[in-house]
Parts: C-alpha cells; structure tokens; sequence
C-alpha cells in the first residue's frame, strides 16, 4: 500500500508528486514545488546540505512534507 502524499517525507532529489506548498520539517519552512521536477535544500535552514541542521545534512534526508 502506498502512503499517502500528505503523510509522506521526501528528499532532495526526489521527484515531486504533486505541484503545492511543501512544509521543511526540521524548521516549518514554506515552499511551492511543482510537479514532476526535483525536490531542492531548503532556502531557509539549508536542510539537505552539510550546513543543514543536525539530522538533516544528507540528501537522502526526508524533510519536504506536502501541506497543500
């Protein structure tokens, strides 16, 4: 069974099911992705580089969480 979009962590690099407004999890950011292009870092708190707060400096970190 496939989770659902909304409940779902994705990483850097994976591609976006669903063009809307993505949450960073680690520090509640905000950012509209569009659909079938590739999740980037977050601006905010770089998550998903190695300046990216702790737990979250790898690429294959989930962290983006569609909200709408």
């Amino acid at each position: 069974m496939e989770t659902l979009v909304a409940t779902k962590l994705y990483a850097v690099a994976d591609v976006i099911p669903v063009s809307g407004d993505y949450l960073c999890v680690p520090c509640g950011y905000l950012q509209y992705f569009e659909a079938g292009e590739r999740f980037t870092p977050c601006l905010a708190c770089l998550a998903g580089t190695s300046d990216g707060p702790s737990g979250y400096q790898s690429v294959e970190d989930e962290f983006w969480q569609f909200i709408a």
